[in-house]
């Protein structure tokens, strides 16, 4: 299979993506959370200091199914990492809040993430970096929300 017209796209990024997805997890399972827990509290840090940020949030910016969203909230909860508020306009509504657990960790993870990419881009000139995140942008448009 040395034919690049016989390679499929969507196998290579999988495969990147499912190694990229196993060193974050290998990383984050040392301090007792997964590869999307870290997403989690990677955005929730990010997003928090300009707007209060509730399930919905994360369901859309990660692009992770609801059920999935909030078994792992309330896990994430259990262990000390989030806390969800209640707000005041609408009792049924949560605000997620990261805790000083969960920040320590998401500073560790983050720092780890930083470093793979740099290590990723170093393999790249910045024009090929550039090429592929245009690319990578341009495919992922094309195949959009259809699931």
């Amino acid at each position: 299979m040395n034919n690049k017209t016989e390679m499929y796209i969507g196998r290579k990024v999988s495969i990147l993506s499912r190694r990229i997805h196993r060193r974050i997890d290998k990383e984050a399972s040392q301090y007792g959370i997964t590869a999307v827990q870290a997403r989690i509290l990677g955005f929730i840090y990010c997003k928090s200091n300009k707007k209060d940020i509730f399930q919905r949030d994360i369901e859309e910016e990660l692009d992770i199914r609801r059920s999935s969203v909030t078994s792992v909230l309330q896990l994430m909860e259990k262990n000390g990492y989030i806390k969800r508020v209640s707000v005041s306009e609408d009792a049924r509504l949560k605000k997620i809040i990261i805790t000083e657990k969960g920040l320590q960790i998401q500073k560790k993870v983050y720092d780890f993430i930083l470093g793979m990419e740099e290590s990723l881009k170093d393999e790249l000139s910045d024009e090929e970096t550039d090429i592929l995140v245009d690319l990578l942008d341009r495919l992922s448009e094309k195949i959009g929300d259809g699931i």
